[in-house]
């Protein structure tokens, strides 16, 4: 009986040692991947817009001041062109474009279809006062969509107040400037405006154009930001 006992009890052990054999060498199962909560995939990227390309029939010389490395600015409606130096930039504003200085100053704007006021001469106030200009120069401006105009700088005295503008405008305007001093023409595209302002008040962003006299307006000619500022009055393209 113990013999057999025996027996019995060391094929139990073979048959269990058999068994985790065979359980150990089977492959653990591959676990599955598992994606944390409340993540999603990334919206499909929407490619960017191109550049649109502008193109300009000008030299690189406009009025004395080589442009060759200025960027070449598109309205937002494609209706015109004009260049900036490499270091200045644009804004998008009602109407049209606000041209900013490397420092971040307004120093010119272009509109279209602009309000040129009620015929008033107002100061920044919009104030009737006495007035007197003086004329500091005018260039003609040869324009494809516009004829007659001309590139205009004058001093204007609103009550005790000088202020210096300079813009595109018909060239009879230009050359005997009287307040109001308005800064827009008409052309197939419709008015336009181009210059330190439309209505010249030297108000707001326009303060900049504040001078103490005329003869300080006329100093200003000289200095390389107003030759700067002329050549980019000047380089205006129309694309209708």
């Amino acid at each position: 009986m113990q013999s057999r006992a025996r027996a019995r009890a060391s094929v139990a052990l073979i048959l269990a040692a058999s068994a985790l054999v065979a359980c150990s060498s089977a492959p653990d199962p591959t676990p599955e991947p598992s994606v944390p909560p409340g993540i999603t995939a990334p919206p499909p990227t929407t490619p960017a817009e191109p550049t649109p390309e502008v193109s300009s029939s000008l030299p690189a010389e406009i009025a004395g001041v080589d442009t060759s490395d200025w960027q070449q600015i598109p309205a937002p409606t494609g209706n015109a062109t004009f260049r900036i130096p490499a270091d200045w930039t644009v804004r998008e504003a009602d109407g049209g474009l606000d041209v900013l200085r490397a420092d971040g100053e307004r120093q010119l704007l272009y509109r279209e279809s602009p309000d040129t006021g009620d015929g008033r001469c107002l100061n920044g106030d919009g104030v009737a006062v006495a007035w007197r200009t003086a004329i500091l120069e005018r260039q003609d401006v040869q324009l494809q969509g516009a004829s007659g105009i001309a590139f205009g700088a004058a001093a204007v005295q609103l009550g005790e107040q000088w202020v210096v503008s300079v813009g595109l405008r018909p060239s009879a305007d230009a050359q005997s400037p009287r307040c109001p001093i308005i800064n827009a023409f008409e052309s197939s595209a419709g008015t336009i405006g181009f210059g330190s302002e439309v209505v010249v008040d030297g108000a707001g962003e326009a303060a900049a154009w504040q001078v103490g006299s005329a003869a300080d307006g006329e100093a200003y000619l000289s200095d390389p930001e107003f030759q700067q500022i002329r050549a980019i009055l000047m380089s205006l393209e129309l694309q209708s």
